[in-house]
């Protein structure tokens, strides 16, 4: 009996080499889920091969056009401001509202997310770095459901990594947000190349601030690089360690001040935290303050911020799914 074969079937994307639509496969399969996104994987191919976009910078486009996850990144200009804490205990007062959290420790080198949130780590990003695992193998279940990714702690060579080998962790990073609805990154303290990657994913960024004049001088110029780096992210100001509001104001006052007359712009007030030793002891008992003492001032005023974050993604939402839709 004669049989007829059936024809080829027609590649969906026929103006797309083979070649090129596996390594886009395999640098975005968040696209080529249930249904293939036709329009994104077009724009990434004119992107990644017709104009010769850096990887980096395509992978960073696409994750800030995403509709549903968020990129928060918390940073400073000066260590000791508190912004590990700040980190940590946004992360949880998110996760229990329902939120799902993925807290990256990207303080590399000298990570402590871990001690803060009292998690044994399944593995670390120096387990990642060395190919002994991927970011997927080693996230940790944290406090309140948020899922961690664990840096290592007094390891030079992750404080010093090549510039190849961030733009992978980051293309790793991205690819496993895609199932949260906020991924929080807690960058090292200054301005290096480390930090600025990280802070280039984001869709906003707090920046943690104290009275000490130098961490006043600092966070300035961690917002100063930011916005020369047309990074386009949301920039938003959390004075720590403070006093009274009377006291927070002045410092935000400075900050806004600076930037609207050299910089040209107005950053957010997120709120402020008051000086208090219930953070350090939360932080000693390895608990995120807003679990340990849900009642205390500053668990409070870290709910509240949580809810101004909340609100400024539902306000952005319309504006990335319209960019992404463009």
């Amino acid at each position: 009996m004669t049989t007829i074969a059936e024809p080829p079937v027609a590649s969906p994307l026929p103006e797309i080499e083979p070649a090129s639509l596996q390594f886009i496969e395999r640098e975005f399969p968040e696209l080529f889920r249930d249904r293939h996104d036709m329009t994104r994987i077009r724009e990434i191919h004119r992107a990644l091969f017709v104009e010769s976009q850096p990887l980096a910078a395509v992978r960073q486009q696409f994750l800030r056009s995403q509709p549903t996850l968020r990129v928060v990144a918390v940073t400073s200009g000066k260590g000791g401001v508190g912004k590990t804490t700040v980190s940590v205990n946004l992360a949880a007062a998110l996760a229990s509202r329902g939120q799902r959290v993925l807290l990256f420790d990207a303080d590399l080198g000298m990570a402590n997310i871990h001690i803060f949130t009292g998690v044994t780590p399944r593995g670390t990003l120096l387990d990642v770095v060395e190919g002994r695992s991927l970011l997927a193998d080693v996230l940790t279940p944290g406090p309140a459901g948020v899922q961690i990714v664990c840096g290592a702690s007094g390891m030079a060579g992750l404080a010093d990594l090549d510039s190849r080998v961030i733009e992978r962790l980051g293309r790793e990073l991205t690819r496993l947000a895609a199932d949260f609805d906020l991924l929080l990154i807690d960058t090292g303290a200054g301005i290096s190349s480390q930090v600025m990657h990280f802070l280039a994913l984001a869709h906003e960024i707090i920046v943690v601030a104290t009275p000490n004049l130098a961490a006043t001088l600092d966070a300035y110029g961690v917002i100063k690089v930011a916005r020369e780096a047309k990074l386009g992210a949301e920039i938003s100001i959390i004075v720590n360690q403070t006093d009274d509001d009377a006291e927070a104001g002045a410092i935000f006052a400075r900050l806004s001040g600076c930037t609207h007359r050299f910089l040209g712009f107005l950053p957010t007030s997120l709120g402020s935290l008051r000086r208090d030793r219930a953070v350090e002891t939360a932080n000693q008992s390895r608990l995120p303050l807003v679990l340990a003492q849900p009642e205390n001032e500053n668990a409070r005023r870290f709910t509240a911020m949580t809810a101004r974050l909340l609100a400024h993604a539902t306000e952005a939402a319309p504006a990335r799914q319209s960019a992404a839709a463009a």
